[in-house]
């Protein structure tokens, strides 16, 4: 296939907090980055205050704008092979019927940790860790040592490749450089933009429904990881906006490196691939050379 395989390339930074974000821009709140493929022009640029608003806005613009496009989110989207949860649309499906969010942030995300937690590991504390002290309990405890019973892989095969650079485990739920938390708060918007009615028909989860680069749809949403792209290029004094500016920059720069960063990495044997279209996922790049 040649040709540029999407119009626009929309990026989303996402956040879990339990308040909705001051008005002046902040980080650790929701950023949106869209730019046409192509284009020399820097991306446009939005702040959200809550993900309702994140939300909104990548709808809108899935809605209004005329082409193919790809929306990238920065969190896994499913979790290590064997533990039992899976990945891309039934994931997404399972944690939206689970998950409450409210309209100023205040969400049920460690609740839900704890109660995946006794499903997963019979009652005891684990997979899933980290906490604030007033949302632990028997089940799901402040510090990662503390968990007990069955041994879950931390980290998926996506995320092996990046150790050394400090990517975190899905089942981390808080403080710094946490992503667990993103996952719970996250997926569940996947689930609603990949049923709107207006656009189920058209949108497809990479890798889990594309082949890789073998069956792209009119929209497709994949997993990204910021850290894979320079941000020092960016003029902005907020990481998280340099960040999913960058992300946009330098998907949107090149149709055909693009379509590169879609396909499955030849270094990637059969059975690790087929684990990661069926129940890990993938980050969108890694691997091919490309970020």
């Amino acid at each position: 296939m040649t040709g540029a395989p999407f119009a626009t390339v929309v990026i989303a930074d996402w956040s879990a907090a339990s308040t909705r974000g001051p008005a002046r821009p902040t980080a650790d709140r929701c950023w949106v980055a869209w730019t046409d493929v192509g284009s020399a022009a820097p991306p446009e640029l939005a702040y959200c205050r809550t993900r309702h608003e994140a939300e909104a806005l990548i709808l809108r613009l899935l809605l209004e704008r005329r082409g193919p496009t790809l929306v990238g989110f920065d969190f896994p989207f499913g979790y290590p092979h064997g533990s039992g949860l899976g990945g891309g649309r039934p994931l997404a499906a399972r944690l939206a019927g689970l998950v409450a969010d409210g309209p100023d942030g205040g969400n049920n995300r460690f609740a839900v940790a704890a109660a995946l937690n006794a499903e997963l590991n019979d009652g005891l504390p684990g997979p899933f860790w980290g906490c604030p002290a007033g949302a632990a309990c028997a089940t799901l405890t402040p510090k990662k040592n503390a968990r007990r019973g069955r041994a879950y892989d931390d980290h998926r095969h996506a995320d092996r490749r990046l150790r050394h650079r400090g990517i975190q485990s899905c089942w981390k739920l808080y403080t710094r450089g946490s992503v667990g938390g993103q996952i719970l708060m996250g997926m569940p918007a996947i689930h609603r933009v990949a049923t709107h009615p207006a656009l189920a028909d058209h949108l497809r989860i990479w890798p889990f429904e594309t082949a890789w680069d073998g069956e792209l749809g009119e929209i497709v949403i994949a997993e990204i990881w910021p850290s894979l792209f320079d941000h020092a290029v960016v003029d902005h004094p907020i990481r998280d906006a340099r960040q999913v500016s960058a992300a946009c920059r330098w998907l949107a720069a090149d149709p055909e490196r693009l379509r590169l960063a879609l396909s499955r990495p030849s270094d990637l044997p059969p059975e690790s691939a087929r684990v990661c279209e069926t129940e890990e996922g993938w980050i969108l790049g890694l691997g091919t050379g490309l970020a």
